[in-house]
């Protein structure tokens, strides 16, 4: 389990390699490979922080690299959140922790503990 600090301070990190990444894509400074090994590093670094959304949007980004051989708008797509969770999935995601609590009485820490 990682701190709460260090969690926000990696996912800003990420975020802007991700942008350093497909911006250096699009240039052409980096190969393909070159890009998809930085979000290979970047997925390692958010499992490590256990944040599952980075983790599945890195994925797609990923996949999307390796479908295509054009590199041209993908810092644009990035940064109109083309390859980010959509919100009707976040929203039932949400909807079916609220019911799960409903169902299941939530237990103190001591009572944990105790048992």
């Amino acid at each position: 389990m990682v701190d709460k600090i260090t969690k926000i301070r990696a996912i800003c990190f990420i975020d802007r390699e991700i942008e350093r990444v497909l911006k250096d894509l699009e240039g052409g400074s980096v190969t393909r490979d070159q890009a998809i090994g930085s979000l290979n590093t970047m997925f390692n670094i958010s499992s490590g922080i256990e944040d599952t959304q980075h983790m599945q949007m890195i994925c797609r980004i990923i996949t999307y690299l390796r479908s295509t051989n054009i590199y041209v708008q993908v810092k644009k797509m990035y940064l109109n959140r083309y390859f980010h969770e959509s919100e009707s999935v976040l929203v039932d995601s949400k909807e079916l922790e609220n019911e799960m609590e409903m169902k299941m009485p939530r237990i103190n820490r001591l009572e944990k503990i105790v048992r």
